[in-house]
């Protein structure tokens, strides 16, 4: 009978490139616990360099609302596993105990949609690498959003950033043109794009290559102005929006030099009043 290789025999680099992909719910709460090597691979910070968190409530315990999955949640889970009471869980001692095992490795980070400012001031000092930032689920008005804009500093190799709305977008940019040459790809959710922000990118990001404005309220005059300036664009991402028609002749001619041009949905009006 052949000798048959076990998993626990193999290789650690092997087992860092699977484990940096199976997500923080596994490496936290099933690897560790599989075998003496499957643990200590799973302390090698490479394992840790994508960081998705998940959601806490406004009270900074786990939201389990939001989690859209049965009990079996990596909250649940957490709580569960390491006996801890809900009333004292700490969602930022949560989060120091996850970017700890990147040991300032980590290149991608999701934020959750409430954290104290604490925990987003940690995770711009430890992570220093960050290559891409997810704050498109930080919620727009706790006190720490304003933070975002004077932590761009730290993130000097930032290439991609995911927002939610525009609110601060030119504090956010501007510290983006000054500090992180490599950046080229901007993602904002239900944003507000008008005159004041289609001027904030194409002054401070006119180089942009991948560009996602999907569901944004559009001023037509503001977009033209985007196709206009940003003569990098690769990809621009603007279907369901409301301001203008996704069949808009102009638009279309100005948007011909773009590889991936995206506008399905788009109307002037969201309601035609008869």
């Amino acid at each position: 009978m052949e000798d048959q290789r076990m998993w626990e025999d193999l290789n650690t680099d092997c087992l860092v490139n699977i484990f940096g992909r199976v997500g923080m719910e596994s490496l936290l709460l099933d690897i560790p616990f599989v075998c003496k090597s499957w643990y200590k691979a799973s302390l090698i910070p490479s394992c840790w360099q994508c960081i998705i968190f998940p959601d806490f409530s406004a009270d900074q315990t786990f939201d389990f609302s939001r989690q859209g999955v049965e009990p079996n949640t990596i909250c649940q889970r957490f709580l569960s596993e390491f006996r801890i009471d809900k009333s004292h869980f700490s969602s930022t001692a949560f989060m120091k105990c996850v970017i700890n095992h990147s040991r300032g490795k980590a290149t991608s980070i999701t934020l959750p949609a409430y954290c104290t400012q604490e925990a987003v001031e940690f995770v711009a000092h430890e992570c220093p690498d960050l290559v891409f930032l997810d704050i498109s689920r930080y919620l727009l008005f706790t006190p720490s959003r304003k933070l975002i804009s004077d932590l761009i500093c730290k993130w000097e190799n930032l290439v991609e950033l995911w927002l939610s709305w525009s609110y601060n977008l030119e504090k956010i940019l501007s510290q983006i043109s000054v500090h992180c040459k490599s950046f080229c790809s901007l993602r904002v959710s239900y944003a507000s794009i008008h005159k004041d922000e289609a001027l904030t990118i194409t002054t401070l990001v006119p180089n942009i290559k991948y560009l996602n404005l999907r569901s944004a309220d559009f001023d037509r005059d503001s977009l033209v102005s985007i196709l206009r300036s940003c003569k990098s664009l690769v990809l621009l991402d603007v279907r369901d929006c409301v301001g203008f028609n996704e069949a808009d002749e102009e638009i279309l001619k100005l948007s011909s030099h773009i590889s991936k041009f995206i506008c399905e949905g788009s109307k002037e009006e969201l309601f035609i009043i008869p």
